[in-house]
């Protein structure tokens, strides 16, 4: 039986090999989770942010502002670490995910 070590240094080599087959103008997110190790928790926690400042920004339309810098400011706080901002935001909007928020995020940086 494999030592649980080779078994993971197998699957590591086999999903570098299958990156190779993923579009990354399609799928930029998803790229970024797995270069980055980011485990599924770690996701969930962002989606679960970017889902209250969807929220947000949309009790914030039906108020009529028109400019969302705080909802700039509160990303740069809540976002975790192994997330960089801007890129995160990016790949989140080119992949489709909360694309008004993230569209509103990208026209603030």
């Amino acid at each position: 039986m494999e030592v649980l070590e080779d078994r993971l240094a197998k699957i590591e080599y086999h999903l570098q090999l299958l990156m190779k087959h993923i579009d990354v103008e399609l799928y930029p997110f998803d790229i970024l989770v797995i270069k980055r190790g980011i485990s599924k928790e770690e996701v969930e926690v962002l989606f679960e942010i970017c889902e209250k400042l969807n929220i947000e920004l949309e009790k914030q339309k039906a108020d009529g502002f028109v400019t969302f810098s705080p909802l700039l400011t509160k990303w740069n706080a809540l976002i975790p670490a192994k997330f960089p901002k801007e890129e995160t935001i990016f790949a989140l909007y080119k992949q489709n995910i909360y694309r008004d928020l993230t569209k509103e995020l990208l026209n603030l940086i």
